[in-house]
C-alpha cells in the first residue's frame, strides 16, 4: 500500500515542506488548507499530489500527518477528527513552541497514534504560499521532541525526514528543555528586532542603513499574529530570557553613561566570545 503524507497548512513552512518531500517514500502528498484558492494553485503546480479544504479527509488517508498551522488550531483540529486517524499514524508539528501543545493534545490522542515533535529552524520574513521553495530547509538546524507518545519507531521517521529535506545538524530534545533554548535563539531575537525598529530616530533613510541595520533588524519584518501567539505560548521562558537581556543592556548603558571604557570592553568582548562559541564550532 502506497504510503501517504498529510500537510494540514500550505503556508510558507508546509508548501515548502511539501516541496522538498517529493520522492519520499515514494509518497503521495495530500495537502489541506482551509483557502480554496491556495488548495487549487497547490494541486495544479504538483506542490501535492492533492490538495482539499476538508481536513478530515486528509486526517483519515494519511499515515504521517504534519501540523504547520498555528498551534491554536491544533487541538480543535484532532479534537473534532481524533476519530478518523488511521491506527499507527504518526502525528507531528512545526511548530516553534512544544510544552503547552502538548499538554493540552496528548490525553486527547487514541492509544494506536504516535506523536512527535519537529521543528525545522528556518524560515523568511514574508510567508504565504507564494513564496514557499524547495530548497528552504536545506542546510538547517532540525529539532526533534518526542513526547511521551513517540514511538522509537517514529523518531527514526523523524530523522530519515529531515535528512531527506537538507537537513543538516540535527538535535533530540525534550519539549521543556526545546522551549528554554528556543526562547533564547528565537523568540528573543525577534524581540530585540521589533524593539530596534519601535522608535527609529527621524530622518532613517535607506542611505543610512548598512549591513549591521539590515542583520540586526531583519527578523522585525514579521507576521504579528503568529509571532503574538508563539511569545505568549513560550512567555514564562521568553520573559525570563528579556530579563537578562534588558539587565545586560542596562549594565552597558550605564558603562556609556560613566564613561567606563573597561567594562564596556570586557562586555563586547564577552559577547564576542560566546558568539564565536555558538556558531564555530
Amino acid at each position: 500500500m502506497k504510503y501517504t503524507i498529510g500537510i494540514v497548512g500550505l503556508g510558507l513552512m508546509g508548501a515548502s515542506l511539501a516541496l522538498a518531500l517529493r520522492g519520499f517514500r515514494d509518497c503521495t502528498l495530500l495537502g489541506a488548507d482551509q483557502d480554496e484558492l491556495i488548495c487549487r494553485r497547490a494541486q495544479g503546480a504538483g506542490v501535492v499530489h492533492e490538495a482539499t479544504q476538508d481536513i478530515g479527509s486528509v486526517i483519515e488517508r494519511s499515515d504521517l500527518l504534519i501540523f504547520c498551522v498555528y498551534a491554536r488550531h491544533i487541538p480543535d483540529m484532532l479534537q473534532q477528527h481524533a476519530d478518523k486517524l488511521k491506527h499507527g499514524v504518526v502525528l507531528a508539528d512545526i511548530c516553534g513552541v512544544k510544552e503547552p501543545l502538548y499538554a493540552e493534545i496528548l490525553p486527547m490522542l487514541p492509544e494506536h497514534v504516535s506523536y512527535i515533535g519537529l521543528h525545522p529552524m528556518a524560515g523568511k520574513e514574508r510567508d504565504g504560499y507564494e513564496n514557499a521553495e524547495t530548497g528552504l530547509y536545506r542546510n538547517c538546524g532540525f529539532l526533534i521532541t518526542p513526547t511521551e507518545k513517540s514511538t522509537p519507531e517514529s523518531v527514526d521517521l523523524a530523522k530519515q525526514l529531515a535528512g531527506y529535506i537538507g537537513a543538516t545538524r540535527l538535535q533530540i530534545v525534550p519539549p521543556a528543555e526545546h522551549d528554554a533554548i528556543i526562547a533564547y535563539t528565537s523568540d528573543l531575537m525577534h524581540v530585540a528586532a521589533v524593539g530596534l525598529c519601535l522608535h527609529p530616530p527621524t530622518g532613517v533613510e535607506p542611505a543610512y542603513c548598512a549591513g549591521a541595520f539590515r542583520d540586526c533588524t531583519r527578523v522585525a519584518n514579521i507576521n504579528a499574529d503568529a509571532w503574538a501567539d508563539l511569545l505568549i505560548d513560550n512567555r514564562h521562558n521568553t520573559a525570563d530570557a528579556l530579563e537578562k537581556y534588558i539587565a545586560d543592556l542596562q549594565a552597558m548603558h550605564d558603562a556609556l553613561r560613566d564613561d567606563d571604557h573597561a567594562t564596556l570592553r570586557d562586555m563586547l568582548q564577552q559577547g564576542g566570545d560566546n558568539k564565536r562559541g555558538m556558531l564555530y564550532r
